[in-house]
């Protein structure tokens, strides 16, 4: 099986997709070489390392599948998945995968598109993306983790969407959703100017198997540092707080065990770490903006409808 395979079909699942295309537009995505389009979006095979690559764009690498190594210049990163990378033009970086199944949606965006309009607003805004975009923060580089209600993925779903039903051109609706996708990037306050490195690699892995009886205080003692120490090195590294990633966790077991089981939810939310029925049912609504007896109903509705 190709690793591009491994890209989730319901990316491509537009209505009346298949029928203007005739077939699966994933192989059209595969390994495409770069146009001179001011946009450009590509599925990268990772079953071989990318090596000795400079941008001459503004790179948007974001892990849809499993886990990669982003090294930018002299700093090596770790992308989890539904995390993105914003690398600059004349940034040299490589890309190696973590894990088989590890797949990137790349979307290139050329500086041509920021000179006049709309886009040349966005550049010139004060926000973090913008201002990394500038060359004003610290690094040519910025890592970027997605929301608990997978705002980052589902826009950037519409964009890779929108991209093949204009015949793979940067049309003005792929522009518009570019746009947002930007706008969005902007308003996302997740970001971290280092990245994962493998200390914080091993942490989040702890998190993640432990998520059910993990806790900041513990985590901390654990790597030898006060509370309010390790909270400030998770935010800066994660760009997210310990607690929130612990939260994160503990939401995506529940979900696969929503899914993928028949448990009484109470059992689950005990599971994953909630003594509390009504504290689990409240954090699931707030993230999810439904309950868990609704999230299950739905995914099996789309489930038998699919």
């Amino acid at each position: 099986m190709s690793l591009y395979e491994n890209v989730s079909e319901d990316w491509f699942s537009l209505p009346g997709i298949r029928e203007i295309f005739g077939d699966d537009p994933r192989p059209k995505l595969h390994g495409r070489e770069p146009t001179t389009d001011d946009i450009f979006i590509a599925i990268q095979d990772m079953s071989r390392p990318i090596e000795g690559r400079v941008c001459d764009c503004y790179e948007l690498a974001f892990v849809q599948n499993g886990r990669a190594s982003c090294t930018v210049g002299d700093d090596e990163l770790f992308l989890l998945e539904n995390s993105l990378c914003l690398i600059c033009p004349g940034s040299p970086y490589e890309l190696v995968a973590n894990e088989v199944r590890t797949v990137v949606i790349e979307v290139c965006l050329r500086p041509s598109l920021f000179e006049s309009g709309v886009f040349a607003h966005y550049l010139a805004s004060d926000n973090t993306v913008s201002q990394t975009m500038r060359g004003q923060s610290p690094h040519r580089y910025l890592v970027i983790s997605d929301t608990h209600d997978n705002l980052l993925r589902r826009s950037l779903r519409a964009l890779v969407r929108e991209y093949v039903h204009s015949e793979y051109r940067a049309s003005f609706m792929v522009q518009g959703c570019a746009l947002i996708l930007l706008a969005q990037l902007a308003q996302i306050d997740t970001y971290s100017f280092f990245g994962l490195d493998r200390q914080m690699m091993e942490i989040v892995d702890y998190i993640h198997e432990h998520c059910d009886t993990v806790s900041v205080s513990s985590l901390a003692a654990q790597c030898g540092y006060s509370v309010a120490y390790f909270s400030r090195l998770v935010r800066s590294r994660c760009g997210m707080g310990a607690n929130e990633l612990i939260v994160s966790a503990r939401l995506n077991r529940a979900r696969g065990l929503l899914i993928n089981s028949d448990l009484p939810i109470q059992d689950i939310a005990s599971m994953v770490g909630y003594a509390s029925y009504s504290h689990f049912n409240r954090i699931f609504r707030k993230t999810y903006r439904m309950s868990p007896a609704e999230y299950r109903s739905f995914v099996a509705a789309l489930s038998r409808h699919s």
